[in-house]
Order: C-alpha cells, then sequence, then structure tokens
C-alpha cells in the first residue's frame, strides 16, 4: 500500500487495522481527525468494502459534522463479511467490539449504525465493552407505524429536497417548469428509501421509480407509496417483484438513474453504496438535482461534468444529516415533534444558505458546501497548532 495516496493535509489522522484470524475477523477503523470533537461515525459491514471507501465515507463525517457545527470528528469503521449470514455476522461483531474496546471506553470513537448493522448490533458492541447506556436508545414513538428514529434520516433529505425544489431557478439562472409533480427516482428501500417514500407522499411529489437488491421498478405515472410499504413489511427487497401497476417498467437495479434520460425526471436519490454516480451512467442521467439519501454517491471527478450536463450535485453530508442532528437534539427534545422540526429547520436553513452562498461566488454547491465546512475545520486546526507550539518551547 502507498500510504501516501490516501494522506493529505486535513486527514485521516488514523488508519487502523484488525485481524482477529481465530475468527476470520478482518476490519478497519479510519479516524479522518480529532481536531472538531471525539471521532464519530457509523460500521459499515460488507463483504466488497475498499480502503479508499471507509478514507472517504470518514471525511464525509468530518464534513457533516462542521456543515452543521456538531462537536465531533469524522470516522468511519468496516468489516468485511457478510451481514445476511446471521451467525457468522454475530461473532464478527463480537470480535469487533472486543477489537475496539478501549478506542470507546478512551473517546477515540464512538460507532454508530451504518449499512449492515442496525442499531440492536450496536447494543451488542456496547454490551460487550461494558456501556451499554451509550447505545442507541428507542424513544418508543411510532409515524405511520414506523419507529420515529429511523425515519429521521429519510425525513431530512426530503426538507433539503424541498427547499432545493423552491429555489430551482436561483440554481439553474432559468425559468423551471414546475407545473407538475415534481418527479422523483429513489436507489434503495431499506430504513431510509422508507422515510423517503413516507415524506415525499406527504409532500404530493410522485414517486416514479424505486431499487432494492432485488431489482428496479418505474411507473412514469408514479408508484403508490402506500402499496409500497405494505409490501415492503411483508416481501421486504423482493416488494419490486409483488408490486404490480398498469405502465410499470421492470429493469435492473443499476439501470433505474438511466431511464432519466428517457423519462422527465426532477430528483435522482442516491440511497445505497458509493460510486453511483459515475462514467458508467453520466450520460443517461437527465435530472435536474441529486440529493443523496446515502454517502459519497458521487465517483471522483464526476462533479465537473455534471456541472457540464447542468445537473446540480447536491453535497450528501448537507442533505442526509437528519440522524446526526437528530442525536445532537435529542436529550433536549421534549418529543419526536420538536426533533423532526430541528431537522427540517436546521438542514433547511443550510441548504438555502449554500444555495446562495455558491450563486454569490459563481461556484458549485458541492465545491462551496466543503470549502465552508473545511472552514470551520481549519480555524479549529490553528487553536491546535498553536497549542503544539507552545507545548514544542515548553520542552
Amino acid at each position: 500500500m502507498d500510504i501516501e495516496n490516501f494522506l493529505n493535509e486535513d486527514g485521516p489522522e488514523k488508519i487502523i487495522f484488525f485481524n482477529n484470524p481465530t475468527f476470520n475477523m478482518k476490519a478497519v477503523l479510519v479516524i479522518d481527525n480529532f481536531i472538531y470533537g471525539p471521532p464519530a461515525g457509523g460500521v459499515r459491514l460488507a463483504p466488497d468494502i475498499t480502503i479508499d471507501e471507509m478514507i472517504r465515507l470518514a471525511r464525509a463525517m468530518t464534513l457533516k459534522f462542521c456543515t452543521y457545527k456538531v462537536p465531533a470528528g469524522g470516522a468511519k469503521a468496516g468489516i468485511w463479511g457478510n451481514p445476511l449470514d446471521i451467525e457468522k455476522k454475530s461473532i464478527l461483531l463480537t470480535s469487533f467490539a472486543d477489537a475496539i474496546e478501549s478506542f470507546i471506553k478512551n473517546y477515540l470513537y464512538y460507532p454508530g449504525p451504518d449499512m449492515g448493522t442496525d442499531d440492536h448490533d450496536l447494543l451488542k458492541i456496547f454490551n460487550i465493552v461494558g456501556l451499554p447506556n451509550l447505545a442507541p436508545k428507542e424513544i418508543g414513538l411510532f409515524k405511520h407505524g414506523v419507529p420515529v428514529e429511523e425515519l429521521f434520516t429519510g425525513y431530512g433529505v426530503i426538507y433539503c429536497l424541498e427547499s432545493i425544489y423552491n429555489n430551482l431557478e436561483k440554481l439553474k439562472k432559468e425559468e423551471v417548469q414546475n407545473s407538475q409533480k415534481p418527479r422523483v427516482m429513489l436507489e434503495g428501500f431499506g430504513k431510509v428509501g422508507t422515510a423517503l417514500a413516507m415524506s415525499l407522499d406527504e409532500l404530493n411529489f410522485k414517486l416514479s421509480g424505486i431499487s432494492t437488491l432485488n431489482g428496479a421498478i418505474f411507473d412514469e405515472d408514479g408508484l403508490n407509496v402506500k402499496d409500497l410499504l405494505k409490501l415492503k413489511s411483508s416481501y421486504g427487497d423482493d416488494l419490486v417483484n409483488q408490486y404490480e401497476s398498469k405502465n410499470m417498467i421492470k429493469i435492473p437495479k443499476e439501470k433505474l438513474f438511466e431511464l432519466s434520460s428517457e423519462y422527465p425526471t426532477e430528483f435522482i436519490i442516491p440511497g445505497a453504496r458509493p460510486d453511483v454516480i459515475n462514467r458508467n451512467n453520466i450520460e443517461k442521467i437527465g435530472a435536474l438535482a441529486i440529493v443523496p439519501a446515502a454517502n459519497i454517491p458521487y465517483e471522483k471527478g464526476i462533479i465537473e461534468i455534471l456541472k457540464e450536463k447542468s445537473i446540480i450535485a447536491f453535497p450528501d453530508f448537507v442533505s442526509n444529516a437528519g440522524e446526526v442532528l437528530a442525536i445532537y437534539v435529542g436529550k433536549a427534545a421534549k418529543n419526536s415533534e420538536e426533533i423532526f422540526e430541528y431537522i427540517k429547520s436546521k438542514i433547511s436553513e443550510k441548504t438555502l444558505e449554500i444555495i446562495q452562498g455558491s450563486i454569490e461566488v459563481k461556484k458549485t454547491v458541492y465545491k462551496f458546501a466543503v470549502e465552508e465546512a473545511l472552514k470551520v475545520l481549519n480555524a479549529k486546526k490553528k487553536r491546535k497548532i498553536k497549542r503544539l507550539e507552545k507545548l514544542n518551547k515548553r520542552y
């Protein structure tokens, strides 16, 4: 490994590898920085994660925390394994928890759920390290039959999307036809995807296409969200093979976004793996804007190509911050509605701020948002440099 390919002036500060040959547990913990606060980020469990992916995900957490001024550092952990192999997953989580015990107890890393893990897995990790009180807590409240803590990220994305929709003419610098319901394509229909569909339905936006691990479905007249939610509860990812409508098209999950070049589409929401907007499909993408629910959905170098195509590439670390904001405000909120209102106010305010700022300096919203987040990080970095210089002179 050429370590110089992974490090730059902003981080990561630490890349730690774990290997337990007894249980064939291989994992990595990337700590992007400690500058803004104790590092935090999800535990991803998948068979094909890469070091580059984990480093970029940790940086996305740094940008998210700095954007919303949440006093935490960016981090991300990854375990190589199959999340569907329940027995093997259990021992991998046990071995991983044992390996990172000192990191958690010394406030060097706070883990959260991510792709392949959930709150129950995190409870297992915190129980093993002897700190069950730090595990994510269930609020015990529901919205449309779904625990509210499963909805915060999805609803946050839609608050961002709604703000973008209301300011499309500013961003596009041209008149935008908005007489019809905005049409949205959604990748993924798990916890976050469910929340996205519910909130889109409440806004009366048209959900035209979705994908799951089992495939994708599209209907230019719009999919029936209530039917999708019912099928999800009964069939899981196979809901795409159970759903029926007059003009429905079934396609491979990787091809969903490519339909946006054939059918009018206002918004695309990437909600699964990294780099789903890439050089292989960019020529077949024709939406007005991309508003990510997943982290790092843009392949490196693709933002400039999207700019040339006049597609707004909104930053993932701004749009999908709902859960982070919910955790930050959760202890002070009296009820779940206060949490939703807090998420809406913060994300809507930040979205508008980034739109206006990017227009003023004539930069893409993505580049402007990154630069603004790094300004916050660099202000903290200067204080750390001064502290180290004092220590250097003293000793």
